[in-house]
This record gives structure tokens, C-alpha cells and sequence, in this order.
């Protein structure tokens, strides 16, 4: 496939935090550009709980809590087990925990409500869309259909707010997509009525809802699922909490020979803003390889602030700007499924690609090469290796 002609921007450089999660997809080239964030709200000791309702909450199916389960002024909890609350998580059924809980979930609620809007996104689906931080209002209800893309622009502390006056709907297969370091911590859905996360769908952020929240089949949850005044409901759904410290800040878990770098994780090898050292960047123009800071080459495009693989990167699929979603990897310039292995959210061939030699994120040096998955001076056809 051919790729766009390469053009060459004067750029400056700019030197940013990277954050690389295990799996989530973060590509090493993305736009290096800071954000501008507000103060997200405390949520006290409601920080604990993964699940937290008014009057009850009802599970069907092998659901996961990796934090507290609790439900005031009512104390009804039923499905537990087949649910799990895994450890340190605890059971608070109409207790003063919980009461507390709740205590301070209202008020952050109304921290949340009234912050003033930065975007009105009224009547508009959220699907599609590429969010930075900021305050989002829905004077009625709020839809999301495909996928929702969050980007924190490289910056720790970005903060996305989405204000619902009336209803929150996901629907079946929707998914929030967290990217360039942005945290489920930092993303807060506050909602006048109720919230209903569709079947198999992959949302983030912490949820508070007025009245109730239901997790339908299947649907996952990087955040909280927090309904003041009425029920909670899951149905096989795995719920991440505990990304977030007590504190309320994501605590890095460094992965595929990342390293942390003034609180963040980066992969010394090919992340550009820690390029073979913690705070070396390299320029938009450049890319960073096995360390060092080259110019773009001649395989990838310069897009309006990186260096680009259009062939593989699925933030640039085939063309600057173009996303995939989260379930895909880019294909030759298409987002599809992958049929070899995904690291990074890209397609790659372990055996052959010299940034993923063997295993994700095993780089070859610039002289070697990848040969059934071996950094190697010499290829197949025992020709001298170079990328």
C-alpha cells in the first residue's frame, strides 16, 4: 500500500510526559502538546468503592469489585456471590461506612454540577468524537454509540467532566478510549437520572448517577458506579477501581521494559519525549528508534504534530487523525482485527518487526534485524540489517 508523501514541518520541541499502559493501547509517536486542566473533585472516602447505591444493589453472573461494595440508606446486596469483592474490598450493607460514603459522593456531585461549561454537546453523540479536558454539558441526555476518545494531550492532571441533566446511555459495543495519559481517575460523568452502560461495552470514569446505574451483560468499567438515592445493577461485569491511589492519583505500573520517568512509564527505546533517557524529546519532526532521536523516515508521514506510521499506527490510521477504535488494531492502513499479535494496540509480526522482536516492546539495535523473532545482524538471506 502507498503511503501519503512525507512532509517536513518545523516544529519545536516540546519536552512532555509519557504515559505507556500495559495494554492500552499508547502509541510512542503521538502529539506532543500540553493541556490545559482543571481540579477534579475530592470524592472522600467514597474513593474506596467500586460500587455504591441508595437502595439496593442486585447482581447477576461472575461481576468483579476491586473495591468496596456498598449500598445506604437502604442495606439490601444481592448476587454476592456469584459476584466477588476482591480483597482489600469489603462489604458495607447500611452501615456508617457506607452512610459516610454517601455523604461525601453528594458532595462531589454537586462540585461536579456546578462547574462551569466549557463545551455545550447538547443533542450530539458522543460516538466519533475526540474530547481534551474540559467541562461537557447535555441540557437533556447524553448517548454514546462506537467509540469516545479522551485525550489528556500528555498531561498527568487532565481533568474531563461530563454533565447529564437527564439520562447517560452507552449502547451495546460503546467504549471510552483513554489516551496520551489520560486517567479514568480524572473522568467524572455526573448524571441528573440514570445510567445505563450497554452490553459488552468498555466504559471509563467514575459515575454519579441521582437515581440508578445498571451494567448490562458483559459491560466493563474502569472507574465507579455510584447511584446516590436508588439501585445499583450488574450483570457479569468487571469493575476497575483501584487504578486510582487513596489519594485520587493514578500510581504508574510500569510494563513491556518501560521505565518510570518523573512519575510516569516510558519505554526508554522508542517513546519520543523520553528518548534513551528520562526527560531527553525528541522534535515532532523525529521519531525516536533504539534510543536515539532520528528524522522522520522515509516509510512514515510527518502529520500535523508527529511523525507517523500511517501503515501502523492506529492513531494515524492511513491518514493524520484517523483513530481507530478500541477493539482494533491498524491493518496496512485500515482499522480491522489483527491476525498476528496486538502490542500496543498495533498489529505486529513477533518474528519479523524489529520494535516487537520476540516479544512486545523488545527492540533491535539500528544495525539488526528481526529473524523468527531474534534481534540478529544479518537477515534471512544473510544480507547485512538495517531499519
Amino acid at each position: 500500500m502507498s503511503l501519503l508523501p512525507t512532509r517536513r514541518l518545523a516544529l519545536l520541541s516540546v519536552p512532555l510526559l509519557f504515559v505507556l499502559a500495559c495494554g492500552s493501547g499508547v502509541s510512542p509517536h503521538e502529539p506532543r502538546s500540553r493541556n490545559v486542566t482543571l481540579a477534579p473533585p475530592s470524592l472522600g472516602t467514597a474513593q474506596t468503592f467500586s460500587v455504591l447505591a441508595g437502595e439496593t444493589v442486585t447482581n447477576t453472573g461472575p461481576s468483579t469489585l476491586s473495591g468496596d461494595l456498598g449500598v445506604h440508606p437502604g442495606s439490601a446486596i444481592t448476587g454476592f456471590p456469584p459476584g466477588l469483592v476482591l480483597p482489600p474490598g469489603a462489604t458495607h450493607a447500611g452501615d456508617t461506612v457506607a452512610a459516610q460514603a454517601q455523604k461525601d459522593v453528594g458532595a462531589a456531585y454537586d462540585v461536579l454540577a456546578g462547574s462551569p461549561c466549557t463545551s455545550d454537546k447538547s443533542g450530539q453523540n458522543l460516538g466519533g468524537q475526540t474530547l481534551t479536558a474540559g467541562v461537557y454539558c447535555f441540557s437533556s441526555n447524553a448517548l454514546l454509540t462506537g467509540t469516545l476518545v479522551l485525550d489528556a494531550r500528555f498531561d498527568a492532571n487532565a481533568v474531563f467532566i461530563f454533565q447529564v441533566v437527564s439520562k447517560l446511555t452507552a449502547e451495546t459495543g460503546a467504549s471510552v478510549r483513554l489516551i496520551n495519559g489520560a486517567s479514568p481517575c480524572n473522568v467524572f460523568w455526573q448524571v441528573g437520572s440514570s445510567a445505563t452502560i450497554g452490553t459488552r461495552a468498555s466504559f471509563a470514569g467514575n459515575i454519579l448517577a441521582l437515581t440508578s446505574i445498571a451494567l448490562q451483560t458483559g459491560a466493563s468499567l474502569s472507574g465507579r458506579a455510584l447511584a446516590r438515592n436508588g439501585a445499583t445493577t450488574l450483570d457479569s461485569n468487571p469493575i476497575r477501581s483501584g487504578l486510582c491511589a487513596a489519594s485520587g492519583g493514578p500510581g504508574p505500573s510500569c510494563c513491556f521494559g518501560a521505565v518510570e520517568c518523573g512519575g510516569v512509564c516510558a519505554n526508554l527505546q522508542k517513546n519520543a519525549n523520553h528518548c534513551g533517557a528520562c526527560g531527553k524529546s525528541c522534535t515532532a519532526s523525529e521519531v525516536c528508534s533504539a534510543g536515539a532521536c532520528v528524522a522522520c523516515p522515509e516509510s512514515s508521514t510527518q502529520c500535523p504534530e508527529q511523525c507517523a506510521n500511517l501503515h501502523g499506527d492506529p492513531f494515524n490510521c492511513g491518514a493524520c487523525g484517523k483513530v481507530c477504535a478500541a477493539s482494533e488494531s491498524c491493518l496496512a492502513g485500515t482499522c480491522g482485527t489483527c491476525s498476528g499479535t496486538v502490542c500496543a494496540n498495533t498489529c505486529v509480526e513477533l518474528s519479523t518487526d524489529p520494535e516487537n522482536c520476540g516479544a512486545c516492546g523488545t527492540v533491535c539495535a539500528a544495525d539488526q534485524c528481526c529473524h523468527a523473532g531474534v534481534c540478529s545482524a544479518t537477515g534471512a538471506n544473510g544480507a547485512a540489517c538495517k531499519h
